[in-house]
């Protein structure tokens, strides 16, 4: 018998071990002691707050992350990423963040063989810049050994508590090709999305298949809807073709050959007139061959994408620029002309940069989605909406606080009135309600307001 009440309380200490190991980090309680890092972060490599100090000019502050060697040991085997990939993201993120609360940052140096980078912010002070530091959370206080057990996941809000916006797309079945099935073709556009809407740093995103060939993606707290459209929408498809003519009319370029094609390339800041190129259909290289995509400069400050190759794209790049030395070699993106180079010697160590008079958010959103993967099809936008939330900000914490001054109430109310029976009743109500949240993060739930209802029924 005592033996069976010792097996009971071991079940009972590791179920409540297990709903608070879920649980906990995604209470505000545990961010504002140990801080976050950003869905983009979290596949990737945790990242941790190296240096903080005021700029030389007294003026600007600087800020310096460095990613955390212990991920080497950690994450290295099952998400291989480079030092590199992380600084992207984390300048992406932390810029993001800066222009949500209405401040620019700017990279101020980087080494990302020593895994780290620096950010100018001006026009603020130390103790501004670190007050939004703890606001926007791009960073964790703890170390990666400790990051690392915990899970990832969090509570998910619905778009009735949080808002956001409600997207419906349908998969262009013209677009797909011939040895695709469309369940495939659904079921990879669904997880380049998620890979897109990861690295752009959106949190808690829903992202489903629904019957045929529609995805509904729903993105709680979203602030700027078009640069989401466009980020999902785009096919990124990069090709680069060898360039056998350009006139200013198309008319100038026929006849045109089953191995040509025309393709537009559109004014730039730089060029105010469009030019139209023959290209040679069969591209020599694809954005498949692409090991890695990021956002840089030029030596004018210009925003460019710098790409990178796996080993059989820089083979086959190196031996293109090699044979076609004198000739242009065009980046085709999305059957769009972004640059049409000369190659001016043969191009070892399969590195190459795609320039057009980016903004510098367009050039995020390119890197973005080109290391996502390119769409195996077209994707049409069905339905858009952005949706409110239902409750205000200052009803969410009024209903929290009523809800909990009356939990309090009525454990108090069942403690008192039954003593020991009440206070085993309260544990059990409290327990209850941990595990409901456990299991909600566990299975990846969304919380909505008819949920929270029936919480509070239960």
């Amino acid at each position: 018998m005592k033996s069976k009440f010792s097996v009971k309380i071991i079940v009972v200490f590791a179920v409540l071990l297990f709903s608070l190991f879920y649980t906990l980090p995604s209470t505000s309680i545990w961010e504002q002691a140990f801080g976050v890092i950003l869905p983009a972060e979290q596949r990737a490599v945790p990242q941790r707050l190296l240096e903080f100090s005021s700029g030389d000019d007294g003026a600007s502050a600087l800020i310096k992350f460095q990613v955390d060697r212990m991920a080497e040991i950690f994450n290295l085997a099952k998400n291989p990423a480079r030092p590199e990939d992380v600084l992207n993201n984390v300048v992406d993120a932390a810029r993001k963040a800066f222009v949500d609360m209405g401040v620019e940052a700017r990279v101020f140096n980087h080494d990302y063989a020593g895994g780290s980078v620096s950010l100018r912010v001006a026009g603020k002070t130390k103790e501004e810049v670190q007050s939004l530091l703890d606001t926007a959370r791009l960073y964790s206080k703890l170390p990666l050994a400790i990051t690392s057990i915990f899970p990832r996941s969090k509570i998910t809000l619905g778009l009735d508590l949080k808002g956001g916006i409600d997207l419906v797309y349908q998969v262009d079945l013209d677009s797909i090709q011939e040895n695709d099935s469309v369940t495939d073709a659904v079921s990879r556009s669904v997880e380049i999305i998620r890979n897109r809407i990861d690295m752009f740093g959106i949190a808690e995103p829903s992202i489903k298949a629904q019957d045929g060939n529609r995805i509904r993606i729903q993105l709680p707290g979203v602030k700027d809807p078009e640069r989401v459209r466009q980020l999902i929408q785009n096919t990124a498809m990069l090709q680069f073709h060898m360039v056998k003519d350009q006139a200013l009319t198309a008319e100038q370029l026929e006849p045109i050959s089953a191995e040509n094609e025309i393709v537009l390339m559109q004014p730039a800041s730089n060029r105010q007139q469009a030019i139209w190129f023959k290209l040679v259909r069969k591209p020599e290289v694809t954005g498949r061959d692409l090991k890695f995509a990021r956002t840089s400069f030029d030596e004018m400050g210009a925003p460019i994408v710098h790409l990178e190759f796996n080993a059989e794209g820089a083979a086959r790049f190196a031996q293109v620029t090699g044979s076609h030395i004198g000739e242009q070699l065009a980046i085709v993106l999305d059957n769009k002309i972004h640059s049409a180079p000369a190659i001016q010697s043969r191009i070892t160590g399969g590195i190459a940069q795609i320039t057009g008079g980016f903004a510098l958010e367009e050039a995020q959103n390119l890197a973005i989605v080109l290391r996502a993967g390119a769409l195996p099809a077209s994707l049409i936008a069905l339905e858009s909406r952005v949706v409110g939330p239902t409750l205000g900000q200052e009803s969410i914490k009024a209903g929290w606080s009523a809800g909990i001054i009356g939990t309090l109430l009525v454990l108090l109310f069942m403690a008192f009135f039954y003593r020991f029976c009440g206070i085993l009743a309260d544990l059990a109500v409290l327990f209850n309600t941990l595990i409901i949240f456990a299991v909600l993060v566990f299975f990846g739930g969304t919380l909505t307001l008819p949920g929270i209802a029936g919480l509070i029924l239960t």
